[in-house]
This record gives structure tokens, sequence and C-alpha cells, in this order.
């Protein structure tokens, strides 16, 4: 269970001065309602056809359609699927949803729909698509006019550039969602949201200095007056990786432990599922191959295994692995698990794709395979030079140059 569909549920019955009893008469009960709105109930379509039904026609409230064809009810069904991280079914409602809106004459709910539609793209790797869209999207009146919705768009726009492997478009995005949300008065999530965006592009581009005092100065004073233990988690995340990439094991042990004291698997599974595989991977990148390490790994297979993989959730996972048998000594089995994550290379970000191969070709160095590490080595540094992570493609270089001198294969 994820918690999108419950916020929009509560902000939509909020906006029209609904209460919880109102919103479920006649088939729910109050206390159902504050279940679904909390996400700890899942909607059945009886369900969110009386939601639309009663959001529809709500007191003072210009008519809108309720039925399967309006936009209400496939805005429910679009977030509910995103919760299921069904992103390709979420899409094909978003994008319903946002015809159905256009039709109505409603630009928010259709930026709305069009929003989470652009965020599926990012989810299923279509990261062109996701530019494209994202880029309508910062060019509509309502985010040119108004808060928040320039900020998130500009966050989403750097969230795909990095998919792509095209940091220094990134970072440019990033920095501009920031100047958006400080302008005005956005919210918590929207401000974290941005600095995330930040932070992310800064370290994979490798300013990590950067990366660092934007999460000093402006991301953790923030998160430490929040009171939502989930996106103070989700921040503290982002902090706890930087620290890791920095070469900070204490910071980046404090700050995660502090994420997964906030994250419940109960809450949100995915979430959790994603936070164990990144932790995982920060403290294997660490040199920390220690049981805590085993126990990230396993949980975010077993949770992913309960909500649904994507394939870049399995080679993400293939290649985690493949650095604890390589951290183990067991270099013959983590060139096993490396080479089946390096073949579907392709479905993974440039720089995501770079750190694969060169985990692969440090492992068939310890096998004393020289060349093949050469080429996987080289191959890692033209894939971060692409990336436009101008330190990691020196430090793969370097790497090929220290362990494979003088092959000619």
């Amino acid at each position: 269970m994820g918690k999108s569909f419950g916020e929009k549920l509560r902000s939509a019955r909020q906006e029209r001065f609904l209460s919880r009893s109102e919103l479920g008469t006649p088939l729910l009960r109050e206390r159902e309602v504050s279940l679904f709105e909390g996400g700890r109930r899942e909607p059945g379509r009886s369900v969110l056809e009386q939601f639309a039904e009663r959001l529809a026609t709500a007191p003072g409230s210009p008519p809108r359609p309720a039925g399967p064809d309006g936009a209400l009810f496939l805005l429910l069904c679009a977030h509910q699927s995103w919760d299921e991280r069904d992103y390709i079914q979420s899409l094909k409602f978003a994008d319903a949803g946002a015809a159905a809106a256009m039709a109505e004459h409603d630009p928010r709910d259709w930026w709305t729909l069009a929003f989470l539609a652009a965020r599926c793209q990012l989810r299923l790797g279509n990261y062109m698509d996701c530019i494209n869209r994202a880029g309508l999207l910062i060019r509509h009146p309502l985010a040119l006019h108004s808060q928040p919705e320039l900020p998130r768009a500009q966050a989403l726009l750097a969230a795909a550039y990095q998919g792509q492997g095209r940091l220094p478009e990134a970072v440019r995005h990033a920095r501009v969602a920031v100047s958006a949300a400080q302008k005005d008065p956005v919210g918590a999530e929207v401000l974290i949201e941005a600095y995330q965006a930040l932070v992310a592009a800064l370290t994979e581009s490798g300013h990590l200095e950067q990366a660092w005092e934007t999460c000093r100065v402006l991301l953790v004073p923030l998160l430490d007056a929040l009171p939502d233990a989930q996106l103070a988690g989700k921040g503290y995340w982002t902090v706890g990786n930087v620290a890791f990439r920095r070469g900070d094991r204490a910071a980046g042990l404090r700050f995660h432990q502090r994420t997964a004291s906030l994250l419940s698997p109960r809450q949100d599974l995915g979430l959790w599922a994603s936070f164990n595989k990144a932790s995982a991977s920060m403290r294997l990148s660490s040199g920390l191959h220690d049981e805590q390490t085993l126990s990230c790994i396993e949980h975010a297979e077993t949770a992913l295994a309960v909500v649904g993989e994507s394939r870049a959730d399995v080679l993400d996972l293939l290649h985690t692995r493949g650095r604890w048998q390589h951290l183990q000594g067991n270099h013959a089995e983590a060139v096993n698990l490396l080479s089946a994550a390096y073949a579907e290379r392709a479905v993974l970000a440039p720089q995501t794709a770079a750190e694969v191969a060169l985990q692969l070709g440090l492992s068939l160095a310890s096998l004393g395979q020289k060349c093949a590490a050469a080429a996987r080595l080289a191959e890692s540094e033209a894939l971060f030079r692409r990336a436009g992570a101008a330190d990691r493609s020196g430090h793969a270089k370097a790497l090929a140059a220290s362990l494979v001198p003088g092959c000619q294969g």
C-alpha cells in the first residue's frame, strides 16, 4: 500500500468541505473513510464509484460527471494504481483522466493528472517521454502563475534528465525547482522535493561538497522540525546517501538509521523496499558487508516480491548481490550475477550501467581475467563521461590503469 490515493482523497474531500461521514454515506462509516485516507485500506471499484459520486455532487461545488468516464473517478483510479505500483495502468487512467478534465474545463485536475502521467513515465524508465510531458507542464499557465506546480514540474524534469544520464541538465532544472520553491510558500513537502532533486543531481554529477552543503544548510534543519515521519524519513535517506558517497560512513549510517526508524513497511511497503535496496547499496559502497547489510538486501528482495518488481529493481538487486559476493571473496559468483545485470544494461540509466560495468570489471580482475576486466572498466569510464560524471569517469580510468596494466585485449 502507498499514500497517494489516500492523500488525494483527503484533499479532494477537504476542498469540497465534506466531512468523512458525508463522504462515506451511505455505505461507509467515518472510521472506514479514515482508513482509506490514511492508506491503510485498499478501495474496490464500488468504493471508488461512491467516492467519485459524493465528490462530484458535493453541495456548493460545480456539478461534475461522476461516472467511470469522469475525471474525478479516473483521478482516484490513477492514484490507486500508482499505490499498487502498476504504473502502466496508472498511466492509462491518468491520460484518460487528463482528457476528461480538459473536456470538463478543469485545468487544475488536468495538470494533476498530466503530472501523474509524467511521473509514471519516469517510473517506467521512459525518460524522454517524461521530459516532453514535463516540458508541457512547466509552460502551462498554472505553473507560470501559481505554486506549487512549477517547482514540482522542474524537480520532475531534473529526475528525468538524471535518469537519462544528462546530469548537467538535471542540475540546472533542480536549481530552478529550488529557486521556485523558495520564492513563494509551497509547503514543506514541495520544498523537500526540490532540495532532494538538487542533492541527487549534484551527487550523481560528482559535486559532493555542494550536495553536502545543501543538505547541511537547507535540508536537515527542515527535516529536524518536520512532524511527518515518512516525509522526514525520505529526506534523511537522501542526506545519508550523500554522506556515504563523501566517504563519511559514520554520518551515512547515522542518517540511514534515522530513516529506518521512521519508515514503516505497514505504511508503504514499496517505499520501505526501495530504502532497504538503496541502503544496502550505499553500505556496500563504503565496504560494509556485515549482517545488517545482508538484512537490508533480504528485506528489499522480500518486499519487492510482494509489491512487484520492475525490471530495473531486478537489475539493481542483481548488482547489489554481485557486490556482496565480491566483498565476501566469492568472485566467480559475483561475475555470474553482475554479468546478468550487465547483459540488460540498456534498461539502466548510463551512470547506473557504468556502476555495473565497473563492479563487473573489478570482479573479473579478481579472477585474473585482465583483458575482460579492462574492457568493462573502459566502458564504465565512457558511460560516466557520457553522463557528465567526470570524477567517476576519472576513477574508472584510474582503476583500469592500476588493475589491468598492459592488457592488449
